[in-house]
């Protein structure tokens, strides 16, 4: 899974003298495009800005909204960094699993243990309406893939990164998922809990599809997340999820069709209030 040029993020972050983050967050559709209309809140300023390109082993992303950089922010009070990786790559853009996740990988090696995971997805169930949040707290990976596939991975010693076989029994820390909703409900922002499936995409799920996951009990659906939780898991790091509902699943209220433009404006009518309270998060890790 890990791949040669692994560790070019962190020494990047060690040429600029930057520490490690304490958290870092993967901004999926619909909140990416709105971190540059908020102000960034004290005690934080922004001291570095990389994006995929600089980064050997990265790709840049080919989708709208999913700019690809990482936003290294400084709390002045006590001089600890955090991150918010703006936009993320996607198995449905072609790209391996591996691939995918190098953008978290190479953090996780630069020496960060907390993440959150968020992302953009569809509801499964007639409750979780569009325009809500779900925190994650557990997944279901149907895209067939996984990044720990192949060859255990080792370091230059020889010392393998993780387990051949992995536990997901807790793929979502349940105290950082705790400390996150709390924060959510802080700000007035009240998410629900249930589980994330993963999907390859592009196409959005058929309104047979969405009856039969709805009636597997599952609340939410995507095309990304699922194969970042297991690679950080692997490593060994503390992961939060978090989604935001755009869409009801095709079928579920009505057939009208669905499209990307859709799901980025109903993403962002509440990530400037969400980005402020992750601001608020990151103070409490």
């Amino acid at each position: 899974m890990i791949l040669e040029t692994s560790f070019s993020l962190k020494k990047i972050l060690e040429t600029k003298n930057i520490p490690a983050p304490s958290i870092h967050m993967v901004l999926g559709s619909g909140l990416a495009p709105t971190f540059d209309k908020i102000e960034t809140p004290a005690p934080f300023e922004q001291i570095a800005d990389i994006n995929f390109s600089e980064v050997d082993g990265l790709l840049t992303s080919t989708v709208k909204g999913h700019t690809g950089s990482f936003r290294i922010f400084k709390n002045k009070d006590n001089g600890k960094t955090i991150s918010f990786q703006t936009g993320r790559i996607h198995g449905y853009e072609g790209h391996d699993p591996k691939i995918v996740v190098q953008p978290i990988v190479q953090m996780a090696l630069a020496g960060t243990n907390n993440f959150v995971l968020t992302n953009a997805c569809g509801s499964l169930q007639p409750h979780i309406e569009a325009g809500s949040m779900m925190i994650i707290e557990d997944q279901v990976n149907m895209t067939g893939l996984n990044p720990l596939s192949g060859p255990n991975s080792t370091d230059a010693e020889g010392k393998e990164y993780g387990p051949r076989f992995l536990d997901m029994s807790e793929g979502f820390d349940k105290e950082l998922n705790k400390k996150l909703e709390d924060t959510l409900k802080a700000a007035s922002l009240t998410p629900h809990r249930g589980t994330y499936l993963g999907l390859n995409g592009p196409n959005f799920e058929t309104p047979a599809e969405v009856r039969l996951f709805s009636k597997w009990g599952l609340e939410v659906v995507g095309m990304s997340t699922v194969w970042e939780s297991l690679a950080l898991n692997y490593l060994g790091k503390k992961v939060a999820g978090l989604s935001f509902v755009s869409n009801m699943g095709c079928g579920l209220v009505s057939n009208s069709p669905l499209s990307h433009a859709e799901v980025e404006e109903e993403a962002q009518k509440s990530s400037p209030d969400v980005l402020k309270a992750f601001f608020k998060f990151a103070e409490s890790i």
